[in-house]
């Protein structure tokens, strides 16, 4: 099946209500093996990759979804895994791609947060709860990191990043070869997943102790998927439970559409590393929990390499 996924921008009224009608019913469908909320199931994967860390990265930032070259692969089949459910509650549905650039000038008035799409800002005097559109307090609560409910959805937009990522941003990652390279870490470079994930800053994003440098105005020194993540704020900049926010899945959707971007623009740039790399980042390594033995599904990198063979497109 050919699933073409679309710029938000050019979804009709009627395409924007059953993303959002798909997404609920996700939320609201019980899963019989845990008796939880599947989209919550969802939630919680990221929050087990994210907390099954690498204890052979020096940098002790490394876990099986982020900071290592399974990053991309690891979220391709995440959103291609999401996109199912969705397509068996809504046939035909696909998840539109959010291309922060266009938004990178006004990045507060941005359509994305229509009352009839993804909502708005958190409220500043609640806690910053959303209490706009459809995923606004009344009719989404999310959960922690135990999967238990933690109340409505939060974001902050601008506080813990000074925009978006501009067109020079994605230009410099569609440009950058490897794929990867050692230390297969935060501090690899030249590396197209590394640069994609955000951390090659021009002055660096990692401070000597590990630590994540803060700017003067007390920013975080990230860019492209990092710098999205911590511009909205809230559920978002909680990287352990971000899917939270069903922006989420438009923020990577873009992500995988600039990799899959640069794999057509660098065919001889295959995916690294092949063997010898950290658990769970090679070619062919099982990514954690897709292991047969934490969950019963089983994924490789090397399985998603091609897109289209999965059926995803983009418009």
């Amino acid at each position: 099946m050919k699933n073409i996924r679309k710029n938000f921008r050019y979804l009709s009224s009627t395409e924007k209500q059953n993303y959002i009608s798909a997404v609920k019913a996700v939320k609201a469908s019980i899963s019989r093996t845990t008796n939880r909320s599947i989209y919550d199931e969802y939630v919680l994967w990221h929050t087990l990759a994210t907390a099954h860390e690498d204890p052979s990265d020096p940098r002790h930032f490394r876990n099986a979804a982020h900071v290592g070259p399974a990053f991309l692969p690891w979220h391709r089949y995440y959103l291609y895994r999401f996109e199912r459910q969705l397509q068996k509650r809504v046939p035909g549905v696909t998840i539109p791609y959010w291309d922060w650039t266009q938004d990178a000038d006004d990045p507060f008035n941005s359509p994305l947060w229509d009352d009839d799409f993804m909502g708005g800002n958190g409220d500043p005097e609640d806690n910053n709860l959303v209490k706009t559109g459809p995923f606004a307090t009344d009719q989404w609560i999310t959960i922690n990191a135990d999967g238990n409910p933690k109340g409505g959805l939060q974001r902050e937009f601008g506080k813990f990043s000074k925009g978006l990522p501009t067109r020079t941003n994605v230009q410099i990652a569609i440009e950058e070869t490897p794929y990867d390279q050692e230390p297969w870490n935060i501090d690899s470079s030249p590396s197209h997943r590394n640069r994609l994930e955000g951390f090659l800053t021009p002055g660096g994003s990692v401070n000597p102790d590990g630590s994540l440098i803060i700017n003067p105005d007390g920013t975080f020194a990230v860019e492209l998927h990092n710098q999205a993540h911590t511009w909205i704020g809230g559920d978002m900049s909680n990287v352990v439970i971000s899917p939270n926010d069903p922006v989420f899945w438009l923020h990577h959707c873009n992500v995988d559409r600039l990799w899959a971007i640069w794999q057509e623009k660098n065919p001889s740039q295959g995916y690294l590393p092949t063997g010898d790399g950290p658990e769970g980042h090679n070619l062919y390594d099982l990514m954690y929990p897709w292991d047969g033995k934490t969950t019963r599904l089983k994924a490789r990198p090397v399985e998603v390499l091609n897109s289209r063979r999965l059926g995803i497109y983009y418009d």
